[in-house]
Order: structure tokens, then C-alpha cells, then sequence
């Protein structure tokens, strides 16, 4: 089978290269043969060895992808060869809490990802993928989507009427949006870009922020809300940790997601100790909170937004894509057929 792995960090230490064809499952596995890959903001970390500089290679990096089922293992019940399936991040975080031990079962690293023709996933790994979604807006889910989903409405539980600020245009920033509006809440999209926050507006946001032209965001954010300041705000940028907290009611929440602009951040505690803040980081989710998203996904008909679908051969030109920033929504590989999608 053909895969793309990770020999030196960097891109240019990725290389496409033939591997042996998988072979039987085991019991309780299932082989999957992926159509679609999607690219996450981590997998770029992964690559240029700054998520993990300890991470053993060669590795295959991409936690997030869907296919066909190719194989069963003979314990295996819930699926038969034919099924359209998407993988999940952790492959052993099944319900309940995080636990550290977790952290060894996400697929892209440190176990080989989905950047393949064919993967072997657990059966409780593996969910069916939402019959109103193509392989290629399947393999969006397991991460950014699921992201959103556990900060939106399993944190925040989010009620019809709150204000949501979102920021930047990637994968979990969009389906932030889309998932707040399911809630009937309102959004104020952060961006530099105002074509951008146009896209946005015309997505449903309320309002939109340049926040290159208002760089103390925060007083935007509670003009707009009289004052009040913003119910939850999905923090992505993560060195910006300062402006979230005065940009959010007493009481609100910041559901800290990303480090697009950095892992540290300076913050004044007292500001933090009078607002009464909440900071909730987020780590994907389980099996359990990914399988409640793609009932509603189902139910509401939400479609995840795709910004460019590459062929696999291009691998590292969707690499330079999310590197640059410039996307709006998820960056996609097809890797095969994809006669069984939408």
C-alpha cells in the first residue's frame, strides 16, 4: 500500500513511500480502506517535530480519516465489509473523563495515522459515518469537529440566546460556529481578514471583529453585547489568553482549544479572580460525546466546511495550505475512490 510518513521532521522530511499490504485483522479490529484524509493544525506540529520532538520515527502522521471497511476480525460485531466508517482520535477513550493513558492511543501519533491507503482501527475505534455526509466531510470529524462539539454544547451546554465569539477560520473554529447556531445562540467571529469575516456573516455569524484594526478586541466584544461581555469564547490562538478573559461576562467561559499564536500566555489573575471566569481546556472527546454529535449532525443536516480537496499525491502541497493560513474550513485528501460518498 501506498503512505506517506514522517523520516526527519520538517516537510520536506515527508515522503510517499510503498509499504506491504495490511494483512488479516485481528479479532476486535477492523481494515479500512481510506478514501478521505483531513489535515489538522496538530498534524503540522507533528510534522515539523514541534508537537512531540521525542515522537519515534518514521511515523505516519493524520489522526483523522474515513473509508470503507475492507475486514473484519472475527470477534468483530459491529461492522461488515461495505460499511462507510470514520475513525476516532483516541482510539481507547471510549466514555467518562480523560485519563492520561489515553493520550497513547490517538492515532498520528504516537501510533501510525491515516495519511495510508488501509489502517487498522479498533472496532470501538470506528464510528458509522452520518448518512447525510460525504467520505470527504466525514474525515473532518474526529478532531476539529469533535473539539467543537465537547466545548460548545458538552462544556458550555449552550442555550438559545448566549453569545458565542469564535476565533480564526479552521476546521474547529467553523464548526464552532455551525454547532452555537445549532444551539440557537448568536456568534461574533474573530478574524484578520475581512473577506473572511464576510464568509462568516454570511454562515450566520452576528457580527464580525478585524482584530488587526482592534487590537483590545475585548471592548468590541462587549459594546456589542451592551456591555455584558460574550457567554463563551472558543479560544484558538492561545497566547491571547488576556484579551478572552475581559471579553467574557462574570461567570462566562473560555474554552481553550489552540496555540495558533503560541502555547504561553501572560494573564492578569485578578482580572480572571473578579470576573469569575471559567478556563476549560479541551481535548477532542470521546467515543460516547462523538457518537451525541453525529446523531445531531444527522438530525440538522450540518454540513462541515470544506476549504480545498487535494489528491493524495499532493500531500504536501495541503500541508502548505494549512501552514499558510489562509483556508477557510478543512483541508482534504481524497486518497482513492470516492464512488461511495455523496
Amino acid at each position: 500500500m501506498k503512505a506517506v510518513r514522517i523520516h526527519t521532521f520538517g516537510l520536506d522530511g515527508l515522503a510517499m513511500v510503498d509499504l506491504a499490504d495490511p494483512m488479516e485483522p485481528k479479532d476486535k479490529e477492523i481494515l479500512v480502506r481510506l478514501q478521505a484524509v483531513s489535515l489538522n493544525y496538530r498534524d503540522l506540529l507533528m510534522v515539523k517535530g514541534l508537537y512531540n520532538p521525542d515522537q519515534a520515527l518514521p511515523l505516519i502522521p493524520c489522526s483523522d480519516g474515513a473509508g470503507e471497511v475492507v475486514a473484519v476480525g472475527k470477534a468483530v460485531q459491529s461492522f461488515r465489509p461495505g460499511d462507510r466508517v470514520v475513525g476516532t482520535f483516541f482510539q481507547d477513550w471510549l466514555a467518562g473523563p480523560f485519563e492520561k493513558k489515553y493520550g497513547q492511543s490517538v492515532l498520528g501519533g504516537p501510533l501510525d495515522g491515516t495519511l495510508a491507503e488501509y489502517i487498522f482501527l479498533k472496532e470501538e475505534g470506528a464510528l458509522p459515518i452520518p448518512k447525510n455526509l460525504s467520505f470527504e466531510e466525514a474525515a473532518t470529524l474526529p478532531c476539529a469537529a469533535l473539539t467543537a462539539w465537547n466545548g460548545i454544547v458538552e462544556e458550555a451546554a449552550l442555550s438559545p440566546g448566549q453569545t458565542v465569539v469564535v476565533q480564526g477560520s479552521g476546521g474547529v473554529s467553523l464548526f464552532s460556529l455551525q454547532f452555537a447556531m445549532a444551539c440557537g445562540a448568536q456568534v461574533i467571529f474573530l478574524s484578520r481578514s475581512e473577506e473572511k469575516i464576510e464568509k462568516a456573516k454570511k454562515l450566520g455569524a452576528k457580527e464580525g471583529i478585524h482584530i488587526t484594526k482592534e487590537k483590545n478586541w475585548h471592548k468590541k466584544v462587549r459594546e456589542l453585547t451592551e456591555g455584558r461581555g460574550a457567554d463563551v469564547l472558543i479560544n484558538v490562538l492561545g497566547g491571547d489568553l488576556e484579551e478572552s478573559i475581559k471579553a467574557v461576562k462574570h461567570g462566562g467561559m473560555i474554552c481553550s482549544i489552540g496555540i495558533l499564536i503560541g502555547s504561553k500566555a501572560q494573564i492578569d489573575v485578578v482580572s480572571l479572580l473578579m470576573r469569575q471566569a471559567k478556563i476549560h481546556g479541551i481535548y477532542v472527546g470521546n467515543r460516547l460525546m462523538f457518537e451525541a454529535m453525529n446523531r445531531a449532525i444527522t438530525t440538522l443536516g450540518i454540513k462541515p466546511l470544506i476549504d480545498t480537496v487535494f489528491p493524495f499525491s499532493q500531500y504536501k502541497e495541503a500541508f502548505l495550505r494549512l501552514e499558510s493560513g489562509e483556508h477557510f474550513g478543512k483541508i482534504v485528501l481524497r486518497l482513492g475512490d470516492t464512488s461511495g460518498g455523496l
